[in-house]
């Protein structure tokens, strides 16, 4: 089964997004689910971002000051939280204690390893690492 990683990300943050995944893909080899790209006219939207959820290996959440009052983006965390696959928050422009203090608390970002969009190439090489050791299996 390839290596996905599933996009999570508020539409006020696409053109971000999507360079996060063009990174991804470039980068590493895996895929990357993002709505703008598997989302098309007519498809039903949760069952298409059930999909993509279910079938990710890794979830990465783009957290903004617009995304964090979008419901989608904490559902789509929850269900990779709830199906126990890896999942990792990207903030970029928004702190934790903001969330924590602003939006009812930090949920099941409280036990993960948060990061900042500045070390996002660090991620992606973390990611490239776990990619190919699934290679290599």
């Amino acid at each position: 089964m390839p290596y996905s990683v599933f996009l999570s990300h508020g539409w006020h943050d696409r053109w971000i997004a999507r360079q996060m995944a063009a990174i991804i893909v470039e980068r590493t080899g895996a895929s990357a689910f993002i709505d703008i790209f598997d989302i098309h006219s007519g498809d039903r939207i949760e069952e298409r971002v059930h999909t993509g959820v279910t079938g990710c290996t890794e979830l990465v959440s783009l957290l903004t000051p617009w995304s964090v009052d979008r419901n989608w983006v904490w559902t789509e965390m929850a269900a990779a939280w709830t199906l126990k696959k890896r999942y990792v928050g990207v903030m970029f422009g928004v702190k934790l204690d903001q969330i924590e203090r602003d939006h009812g608390g930090l949920a099941i970002l409280s036990p993960t390893k948060v990061i900042t969009l500045d070390e996002f190439d660090d991620y992606v090489g973390e990611l490239g690492r776990r990619v190919k050791d699934v290679d290599h299996v």
